[in-house]
């Protein structure tokens, strides 16, 4: 489990309870610590007796965070879990024979909160195989799961994408990766009932509603990337759009300029001068280039 952490303590715990838990005990936590305010040695220290533990430091970035988390994995398989998600007892333990077949390669599921509910977006109804027309419905970096073989034919995580990146994109590097792996025709397979939980993610906030167009820049920089065009943008940017309106005649009027914003970001993001993402990875972060064939020719 690689686990990138920056500016949080009570929610890093719960995720360190939450390992500790699982029935399967068999695994290894490497948290990537990007702190500069506060000491989390403390909190990694306090579960060396419950948890097979190490805490590593790293610049910004939770791209960054990954790769070099990577540098340092020894399991065969790797997961990625926020430091404000917690699993169930038994995700590990399902992880564990999902990866028992040996055509299983990557695995994704569903991000829920503590309602029961999908907490970021909502997900497939079915699992099954993942492709380029149910990728952005087939789970998050939270849920992901991959043999830790599958990095040296794709690269890693894209350090021009995702929070914290030295760029306006500051999501979608989950996203490309999977695209990535499909692009070079490795099995992406999505089980519904592999669940971590996490908090709703809530649009109502000004704080949110700022956040929404740079973090819409990195999904419409990745359709321009992975050659989606235009018609995909476009009903993507039309149903927020539409959102906001609906928002907006009911009062919901912070609701309203978030989609708004996310619009305009999903737009920028698509627009921008360049066809295919500036490789920002830093020598120490990076794994390989990392650039699919469609990276390549868009």
């Amino acid at each position: 489990m690689i686990v990138g952490t920056v500016g949080r303590a009570d929610t890093l715990r719960r995720l360190l309870d939450s390992l500790a838990g699982q029935s399967e005990p068999e695994f290894e936590v490497i948290v990537v610590d990007q702190n500069d305010a506060i000491d989390i040695s403390p909190i990694t220290d306090a579960y060396r007796g419950d948890l097979d533990i190490r805490r590593v430091e790293a610049p910004r970035g939770l791209s960054r965070a990954r790769n070099i988390g990577l540098q340092h994995a020894r399991g065969i398989v790797v997961g990625f879990p926020d430091d404000d998600c917690w699993y169930g007892p038994h995700v590990v333990a399902r992880v564990r024979r999902a990866f028992s077949d040996d055509r299983t390669a990557v695995l994704t599921g569903r991000t829920v909160a503590s309602d029961g509910l999908d907490s970021v977006s909502p997900h497939r109804l079915e699992s099954g195989p993942v492709d380029r027309s149910n990728v952005f419905v087939s789970g998050n970096s939270n849920t992901l799961f991959c043999r830790r073989r599958v990095f040296e034919t794709v690269g890693g995580f894209d350090e021009a994408l995702g929070v914290g990146a030295a760029t306006p994109y500051q999501s979608g590097e989950e996203t490309d990766f999977l695209l990535r792996c499909l692009a070079h025709r490795i099995r992406v397979d999505y089980d519904r009932d592999l669940v971590v939980h996490h908090c709703h993610i809530r649009n109502a906030s000004s704080a949110q509603t700022r956040r929404a167009r740079v973090y819409s820049q990195g999904y419409g920089r990745l359709l321009r990337v992975h050659g989606f065009g235009l018609t995909y943008l476009g009903a993507g940017v039309g149903r927020s759009l539409g959102r906001g309106i609906l928002c907006f005649v009911t009062g919901d009027l912070d609701g309203a300029r978030s989609r708004v914003h996310w619009a305009q970001g999903a737009l920028v993001g698509y627009l921008s001068g360049r066809r295919s993402v500036p490789d920002h990875s830093s020598s120490e972060g990076q794994l390989t280039s990392g650039r699919s064939p469609a990276g390549q020719t868009r």
